[in-house]
């Protein structure tokens, strides 16, 4: 028999393998032959921009299904193999990485490089864009009066406040001359347009996804989102034996009223006494207090500790807050796994868990009490996923 963390990292894997490309593009291409068969046009010259977390998946499972005859890739540090990294080059394939969730001057320097390809495309082509999440920070070249410098101040500025990805885009857009459909606009007006996209963004509006560079002004199609890794991640927890309750898939509330959230659920959960999983998505905000290091699902994971610290231990729990591209902020965690000795443990090795809140702290705690899950980049990106499992009740 799996243990509770065995069990909860499980549905987790699982959830995110439901957002791969791979597994998103057998099925979407299924549901579409028509369109692969526009696409499969001998007549254009097909150029593919593969752009955020999920960029190098993307390109290669698109590869699996239509010719390429050039390519580019810009996706974020860290992401693409090492061997592809060093060479800058995958075939037809240009592959670059620049920074998230600030821009750098890899960011200009390499957006520059694509849309100097992008500038001699004609009605010979048909340009595919294939989006992802992080693609606001990746892709970014500052509109006239602005440098990169501003732009990362901006970003700096708007991240630190923990607002909302929408309101954030709609500053970004303001300081930028490819956001908001603004790319296509540049291009040739003859030119073919697809864009294949993979939501990181609550209800999917494409005018948000990477800060719509390629919209409006091109076919657009949403190949996944967060909906679908919850249903593959409640039909995984059914076959564990779970009774299995979907609190939200557009959840957007703080890392506080998450965490209350899920306590709340948890004691009404702790009077049934059969094997339970909450499961809940979205995007949480999460304002940066301090000088710590750590994330908004590492932030989340911590106060739900806190708030269960003092409950009785009558059976065994488990909560997980994780990151679908595998890492959460600025760290390389997906996110925090907590249960019921976790409080204890913490105060046995002398962490003072609300004091580390207030300075947004929360990775050394948790790393130190083996409360972190570590997945490295997942090739894909659909925001966060939270669950809680509780064992059945011995009798």
């Amino acid at each position: 028999m799996n243990s509770l963390r065995e069990d909860i990292e499980t549905l987790f894997v699982e959830g995110v393998r439901a957002a791969t490309p791979k597994f998103l593009s057998l099925e979407f291409w299924n549901q579409h032959s028509e369109l692969k068969k526009i696409l499969n046009n001998p007549d254009k010259k097909t150029y593919v921009f593969a752009l955020g977390k999920a960029a190098y998946a993307m390109a290669l499972s698109f590869q699996e299904y239509f010719s390429v005859d050039a390519g580019f890739i810009l996706t974020k540090y860290d992401h693409l193999p090492e061997e592809i990294r060093s060479k800058g080059q995958m075939g037809v394939w240009k592959c670059r990485e620049a920074s998230h969730p600030i821009p750098d001057t890899n960011s200009e320097l390499y957006s520059r490089e694509v849309l100097q390809d992008l500038l001699g495309l004609d009605e010979n082509h048909q340009l595919v864009v294939l989006l992802s999440g992080g693609g606001s920070s990746l892709f970014e070249i500052p509109e006239l009066g602005f440098s990169i410098n501003d732009v990362v101040q901006l970003n700096q500025t708007l991240l630190r406040q923990g607002l909302p990805i929408h309101e954030i885009n709609a500053e970004r857009k303001k300081y930028s001359a490819v956001k908001s459909g603004k790319l296509l606009k540049l291009l040739n007006p003859n030119l073919k347009v697809y864009t294949f996209a993979i939501s990181d963004v609550l209800g999917d509006d494409p005018s948000i996804i990477a800060s719509g560079p390629s919209y409006p002004g091109s076919e657009y199609y949403i190949m996944g989102n967060l909906s679908a890794s919850l249903a593959a991640m409640k039909k995984k927890a059914k076959m564990l034996g779970f009774e299995v309750k979907v609190i939200s898939d557009v959840w957007d509330h703080s890392s506080e009223d998450t965490a209350e959230l899920m306590f709340n659920e948890f004691i009404r959960a702790k009077k049934n006494d059969k094997k339970q999983a909450i499961l809940l998505g979205g995007e949480m905000v999460c304002p940066v207090l301090g000088d710590g290091k750590g994330g908004r699902n590492q932030e989340t994971a911590l106060r739900m500790a806190i708030l269960t610290g003092s409950l009785d231990k009558d059976r065994d729990w488990m909560f997980l807050s994780c990151g679908t591209d595998g890492t959460d902020g600025p760290t390389d965690a997906a996110g925090g796994i907590v249960g019921p000795e976790t409080w204890e443990e913490m105060k046995a090795k002398g962490w003072d868990a609300k004091r580390e809140l207030n300075r947004s702290n929360s990775y050394p705690i948790l790393k130190d009490t083996n409360s972190l899950l570590f997945t490295g980049a997942t090739g894909t990106n659909v925001n966060d996923l939270l669950v809680l499992l509780l064992a059945e009740r011995n009798s």
